[in-house]
């Protein structure tokens, strides 16, 4: 019997329209490879059970659905992860989708056997990418100074077009956080960033499949939601912390840096929402978050006159 070699989670909510399509292109980026497909539905209130159930039979793929409530993203990646088989799991998301990444990922975890696998934004990440798979012995990364690159602004990394191992997600433990509807992405790459053993960036270019994406459907209004951003980055810097290897310095970029800007972002919102700033700054208050916007040498130039602005002279102060 042939063993799994993916497991691809796919969250949906009422995109019965859009859902035979994806699928379709996900299956043609997995030709040749042991795929199976997890779609978790998180309360839709159309079609869009049915149509995957239809699709999954018509293109023979090997995959199923789950009906999980109408809960929060983070608690239907969870439960696709807990039901997965596969050596490596790969999200895709409805909002955010690219073409044709997945077989160059699997080529570069056969490769390197790494635990965490993300992509080439350039042709020259991708040059340089061949160039370290092609090194004796396998030049691979260290996830610390992965982390320190992506709170620099150097690396971006997109959930999205990822691979990651499922045997260190399980013997780690690493989950997304249940009820958190922002900033759980994000966690969830640093959690997995610092727990892997072996990290590969695949010479393959992403590029996005814009014309696939899910464009309809007004967002709703976030709010003080948005702070569960932060209390996300909080928890990673407990984590940080709690090790032993990190260092000062990547503790500095998140106390100096990442955590104030992901306050700021959050009163950006709530302000192009319509909040008053003194509701705003309340909000602050009562979560403890004006305390934590320090800065420091690791602070960019930009971040220190936004929230020197805001604490200072918040009536000037204006949403980016």
């Amino acid at each position: 019997m042939q063993l799994t070699e993916l497991s691809i989670i796919i969250p949906v909510r009422n995109i019965e329209r859009e859902i035979q399509g994806i699928l379709s292109s996900v299956a043609a980026q997995t030709a040749g490879h042991e795929t199976e497909f997890i779609i978790v539905d998180m309360g839709s209130t159309d079609q869009t059970v049915l149509e995957a159930v239809q699709t999954i039979k018509e293109q023979k793929l090997r995959g199923f659905v789950i009906q999980n409530g109408d809960g929060a993203v983070s608690a239907a990646l969870n439960t696709g992860m807990q039901k997965s088989g596969g050596e490596y799991i790969t999200f895709i998301f409805a909002r955010r989708l690219y073409r044709n990444f997945i077989h160059g990922y699997l080529d570069t975890a056969a490769r390197t056997s790494a635990d965490f696998i993300y992509g080439s934004v350039t042709e020259a990440d991708s040059a340089a990418a061949e160039r370290r798979l092609l090194g004796r012995p396998l030049q691979q990364e260290n996830g610390i100074e992965s982390m320190k690159k992506i709170l620099r602004g150097m690396l971006p990394v997109d959930i999205s077009a990822i691979l990651v191992r499922r045997s260190m997600i399980l013997g780690k433990r690493i989950r997304f956080f249940d009820h958190c509807e922002h900033g759980y992405a994000e966690e969830f790459v640093y959690r997995c960033l610092l727990s892997a053993n072996s990290i590969a960036q695949s010479p393959t270019v992403l590029k996005r499949d814009v014309s696939m994406e899910l464009k309809r459907g007004k967002q709703k209004a976030i709010g003080k939601a948005i702070f569960q951003h932060t209390d996300a980055m909080l928890r990673i810097l407990d984590h940080v912390k709690a090790g032993s290897q990190e260092g000062p310095e990547l503790t500095a970029l998140l106390e100096q840096n990442k955590i104030p800007q992901t306050i700021m972002d959050g009163v950006d919102i709530m302000l192009r929402e319509g909040a008053q700033y003194n509701a705003v700054r309340a909000v602050l208050r009562a979560g403890g978050y004006d305390k934590l916007l320090v800065t420091g040498r690791h602070t960019s130039p930009a971040l220190k006159r936004r929230v020197k602005l805001w604490q200072f002279f918040p009536w000037l102060y204006k949403a980016k």
